[in-house]
């Protein structure tokens, strides 16, 4: 069997920049294209990059977005330079946006950026990327799109919210880099982490998402930025924007009993966290398909009860402290979203896509940008020089060759690395943390989700380093020898289902929702999600399953 054997207007003064114009309508005969074929109006307006192995209809119902297309394109012909009308329309989609290139009859382009509805929550998503985007121009070197026209309104005429831009110039870096010699590639990572270190040496006085102070609305929460950092006191931290923070679109109901922020420091944020979390399991259904084993209840309150008592004393702990000031990072710079110069390929010209962009605490913000390879077995530190393999004189041809592409893939990191510390010695201070401590957070914020084993892990690694922290007194919770065995097993159950997901998505080329890129033969993928179904249910025991709990849990069928 084949695949046996291979496996990201009382509201317009408060969130509008401009009243769109009702000149300068777009020409007649308006082109509408995607990925270079003709589509019609109401395409436009489906979900057409890509399919769903499972669950389609409903996965595009999400990333639908009808929209008034004259009065857009009345919008983006006076935005710019120049008022022309507009001629053509090319569509481009994410998993969380819609991104229209849209062409002037003067030659000119714009490119009109709307929200899916999956985006973040409505107003806050827009109104915080238009605010990073202007801030980051304002007051930094960092190349950024220039916002031409926005609307965080969607009761305004285009009917959602959406942003204009300028179209980014350059070209993308998945384009250039390997034909980059080592010195050019070098020479651009190192400009990299220089606007990295600029941007975080940004004083914020609190964690959130970034915003205009005027798109603050009574009974937001809101700090203001430092007159030192924002003489003009247009920019404020609000709340916060992520995804993981509303539902289905909306910010979290009962808000009253959610702090979405502003979090003034470490521990109000992570207490924000837990909280968030408790409301969530109160609220969700038992119901759980192709969830994994996620222990009971009482047990996801008991491990978020032991978070709430560390996170409440984070702000004593020197260590973790000295890292925490909330910094703004961009934290998905994969090669798309990195263009630079088509006459100098070392020099950046702009980064793109700072949707939900949010700032957050140094340690939880920094990481190795997308496009880097930072494998388990890589090994953080200064004086860490990457080397071959020991075997490498006895490994034959082909292992020899990935031997030397993963050697020259790590030097790339280890000078990102130094480079960093170079730059901004705290961010590289932030890199070396012990990953259990960042984990406590990422895993406390999906308890609902995820369930208490990955949590519990975290947890149980604080309480053995309690003391090496510096965390004050005694650990406020401790693990028997019969909670560690039983945990142990939890986890094994926990590790085994996420083997089975990971493999599906591998083998698939595909992520947790089932989206295959149109570039794939989908019914083929459809065939092999199938084959390959059956083939791990005939290998159950492998995964310590039987062969029905492993249909039970295949991430991609439909459901019931």
């Amino acid at each position: 069997m084949p695949l046996a054997r291979s496996f990201g207007a009382v509201h317009r003064k408060l969130f509008n920049s401009a009243k769109p114009p009702a000149l300068a309508q777009p020409s007649r005969a308006l082109s509408i294209t995607s990925r270079g074929k003709s589509i019609n109006r109401e395409e436009l307006f489906n979900y057409t990059n890509g399919r769903f192995l499972a669950n389609e209809a409903e996965a595009c119902n999400r990333r639908y977005v009808r929209f008034d297309i004259d009065q857009l394109c009345a919008v983006a012909a006076a935005a710019g330079g120049s008022s022309s009308p507009i001629k053509a329309i090319d569509k481009m989609e994410g998993g969380f946006s819609k991104a229209l290139i849209m062409r002037k009859e003067d030659g000119s382009e714009v490119v009109a950026k709307i929200p899916f509805s999956i985006a973040g929550p409505p107003k806050y998503t827009t109104a915080s990327e238009v605010a990073v985007l202007k801030f980051i121009s304002t007051h930094t070197r960092v190349p950024v799109p220039k916002v031409l026209a926005w609307s965080s309104d969607a009761s305004n005429p285009v009917g959602v919210e959406y942003i204009v831009m300028e179209k980014a110039p350059g070209q993308q870096l998945f384009t250039t880099w390997s034909a980059m010699t080592i010195q050019e590639q070098f020479g651009l990572v190192e400009q990299l982490t220089q606007f990295e270190a600029e941007l975080a040496s940004i004083q914020f006085p609190a964690n959130g998402s970034l915003y205009h102070c005027e798109s603050m609305t009574d009974g937001e929460p809101w700090v203001a930025l430092d007159r030192t950092v924002d003489p003009s006191g247009q920019f404020c931290i609000g709340p916060s924007c992520e995804r993981a923070w509303s539902a289905q679109g909306e910010i979290m109901a009962r808000p009253s009993q959610v702090n979405n922020g502003p979090w003034p420091n470490l521990s109000s944020f992570g207490l924000a966290l837990v909280e968030r979390e408790r409301l969530r399991i109160e609220q969700q259904s038992l119901v759980s398909t192709f969830k994994p084993p996620r222990g009971s209840v009482d047990e996801q309150f008991a491990v978020l009860n032991m978070a709430k008592e560390v996170m409440s004393r984070l702000d004593t702990v020197t260590l973790i402290n000295r890292v925490s000031r909330p910094v703004l990072w961009h934290t998905d710079l994969h090669m798309g979203n990195i263009y630079s110069k088509p006459e100098d390929p070392t020099k950046i010209c702009s980064l793109i896509d700072w949707q939900s962009i949010v700032v957050s605490p140094l340690y939880l913000q920094a990481r190795f940008p997308e496009f880097l390879s930072v494998d388990d077995d890589y090994v953080l530190g200064l004086t860490e020089e990457p080397k071959l393999p020991q075997d490498y004189q006895d490994m034959d041809t082909n292992d020899k060759k990935l031997a030397e592409l993963k050697f020259e893939d790590t030097k790339m990191s280890k000078f990102y690395e130094l480079s960093t510390a170079n730059q901004h010695l705290r961010a590289h201070h932030a890199f070396l943390m012990p990953q259990f401590t960042r984990e406590l957070f990422i895993r406390c914020g999906e308890v609902s989700e995820e369930g208490a084993i990955p949590l519990r892990a975290c947890l149980i690694e604080f309480a053995d380093a309690w003391s090496e922290l510096g965390l004050l007194g005694e650990c406020p919770f401790s693990f028997s020898e019969e909670d560690i065995r039983k945990h142990d097993q939890q986890f094994r159950d926990y590790r085994d289902f996420h083997r089975v997901q990971e493999i599906a998505r591998k083998l698939l080329s595909t992520d947790s929702e089932g989206w295959i890129s149109p570039q794939l033969d989908f019914a083929e993928r459809q065939r092999m999600n199938t084959e390959l179904l059956q083939e791990i249910m005939r290998r159950s025991n492998e995964y310590n399953k039987t062969a029905e709990e492993i249909r039970s849990i295949w991430p991609f069928r439909e459901k019931a």
